[in-house]
C-alpha cells in the first residue's frame, strides 16, 4: 500500500526548507529530496533563506521564501508559531538548524560533506535526525567532530531519482536520446562563498579563458557556462565555438549533462555525484574551497588524477590547504580565496594559465580515449529516497495527505 492510500484525505506535509548560501550543492540536494518527497505525498512547502541557490530550485513550485536571522531566536519562534511546520529539511545550515529544533520544529538535518570537519566547525548536535551523505572515509577530526551528533544516520550519494537518471543513462548511451558530441558544459558552480562575499570574481577570471580554449581545442562547437555567473559577466570569445552562459534549474542542470559529450566543471560534490549516477565522468576544473580540493580526491582514487586540474604551487599547496583545514573550515576556505585573488597579479596570471592550460588539455585527452566512468565514486545512489523515507517515517499519518 502506497503513502498516498495510506494517508488519502488528510493534509499535505507541511515542511520548511533551506540550503546554506554556500555554493549550489545544498539547493541540489533539496530539490532532490523534495522530488523523491513529492513522488510520494502531498508538500506544503516554504522556502527559508537559500538565497544564492534559488535559481536552481526554480521548478520545485516552492512559491513561498521567507528570510529569518537564526541568531534571533524570538524571530525563529514567531515564524514557527505563524508557519505551524511538521519539520524542516536543512542543508548544510548549523545555525538555522539549531534555532529551528530550538524553537519545537523537529529538524531533518542533511551533511552532504561530513568528512569536512574538525572541532573548529559548528554542528547541529541536537537535531531530529541528522543524516550524513557517504562519500570519502572520515579522518580523525572529523570522526571526532561527528561522535558529538546524538541522532546520527548515514546515508548514500543523494541524487535526482536514481533509479530515473540511470534509465535515462542508459537511454543516452544506447542512442535512444540523443547525446551531442559537439556540446560541452562547462560548470562554474555557486561561485560563492559567505566568508568572502560575492563580489570576487577572481576564479572565473582565471579560470573561464583557459577552460574554453581547452575545450575549442578538443573539438567542442558549442559550450553552455552554467553556475552563478553574474549577468554582466564578460565570456571570453574563442574562435568560431558558440559560447553561452545559463543559471539553470537543477532538471534542466542534470538534462544538459545527459546530453554533453563534454563536461568540465569545478569540483562541487553535488555535480560530481550526479555525474557518477548518469555513469559519465568529466575534467575537474581547479578548486574553489576546502570541499573541492577533498572532492577531488574521491575522483582520483575512483577513476584518474590525471582528470584533476590542480593550481600552481605559486597560488596553492596541498600542505599549504592541509595546515589550513586544521584551523577548520572557515578559515582554510579564507586563505584559499584569498591566494587565487592574489594570483589575478600580473606576474602570476602567465603560470597560471600555462599550468591550467596542460592540465585541462590532459584531462580532455583522457576523456577522448576513455577514462573510467565517475560511477566508481559509489556503490549505490538512493540518499534522496532514504532521507525522504526518514522524513516521512517521523510525521504522523494525519499530517500528509
Amino acid at each position: 500500500m502506497s503513502d498516498h492510500q495510506v494517508r488519502a484525505g488528510s493534509r499535505p506535509l507541511r515542511i520548511l526548507v533551506s540550503g546554506v548560501n554556500f555554493g549550489w550543492g545544498s539547493a541540489g540536494k533539496l530539490s532532490s529530496v523534495l522530488g523523491a518527497l513529492r513522488s510520494r505525498t502531498d508538500l506544503e512547502v516554504t522556502g527559508i533563506g537559500t538565497e544564492l541557490g534559488r535559481p536552481v530550485l526554480a521548478d520545485l513550485g516552492i512559491t513561498r521564501w521567507r528570510t529569518v536571522d537564526a541568531s534571533d531566536a524570538a524571530q525563529v519562534d514567531a515564524l514557527v508559531a505563524e508557519l505551524a511546520p511538521d519539520l524542516a529539511l536543512v542543508i548544510l545550515d548549523p545555525a538555522l538548524a539549531t534555532a529551528l529544533q530550538g524553537a519545537g520544529c523537529p529538524v531533518i538535518y542533511v551533511d552532504s560533506l561530513p568528512f569536512l570537519w574538525t572541532e573548529h566547525d559548528p554542528l547541529p548536535v541536537d537535531v531530529e535526525l541528522y543524516c550524513a551523505q557517504r562519500t570519502l572515509p572520515l579522518p580523525p577530526a572529523a570522526e571526532s567532530a561527528l561522535g558529538r551528533v546524538r541522532n546520527l544516520t548515514w546515508v548514500p550519494p543523494i541524487v535526482p531519482d536514481s533509479a530515473g537518471l540511470a534509465r535515462a543513462a542508459s537511454r543516452a548511451e544506447s542512442g535512444a536520446v540523443g547525446r551531442d558530441a559537439g556540446l560541452a558544459v562547462l560548470n562554474l558552480g555557486g561561485l560563492h562563498s559567505p566568508f568572502t562575499g560575492g563580489t570576487d570574481d577572481s576564479y572565473q577570471r582565471l579560470v573561464l579563458k583557459p577552460a574554453l580554449d581547452a575545450l575549442s581545442r578538443a573539438g567542442a562547437e558549442r559550450v553552455v557556462i552554467t553556475g552563478n555567473l553574474p549577468p554582466d559577466a564578460v565570456l571570453p570569445r574563442t574562435g568560431a565555438m558558440t559560447v553561452e552562459a545559463r543559471k539553470c534549474a537543477h532538471g534542466d542542470f542534470v538534462d544538459l549533462l545527459l546530453r554533453a559529450g563534454r563536461i568540465m566543471t569545478s569540483p562541487g560534490l553535488t555535480t560530481l555525484l550526479e555525474i557518477a549516477a548518469i555513469d559519465r565522468n568529466a575534467v575537474l576544473l581547479p578548486p574553489q574551497n576546502l570541499s573541492q580540493v577533498l572532492n577531488g580526491d574521491l575522483v582520483e582514487q575512483a577513476c584518474s588524477a590525471r582528470l584533476r586540474t590542480s593550481w600552481p604551487g605559486q597560488v596553492l599547496t596541498r600542505a599549504s590547504i592541509d595546515t589550513w583545514h586544521r584551523q577548520g573550515e572557515e578559515y582554510a576556505v579564507e586563505r584559499m580565496r584569498a591566494h587565487i585573488a592574489d594570483a589575478c597579479a600580473e606576474h602570476l596570471r602567465e603560470v597560471v594559465t600555462r599550468e591550467l592550460t596542460t592540465g585541462l588539455d590532459k584531462g580532455l585527452d583522457l576523456l577522448a580515449n576513455g577514462a573510467p566512468s565517475f560511477a566508481r565514486i559509489a556503490q549505490d545512489f538512493d540518499g534522496a529516497e532514504r532521507v525522504a523515507a526518514e522524513i516521512l517515517s517521523r510525521v504522523p499519518a494525519t499530517a500528509v495527505a
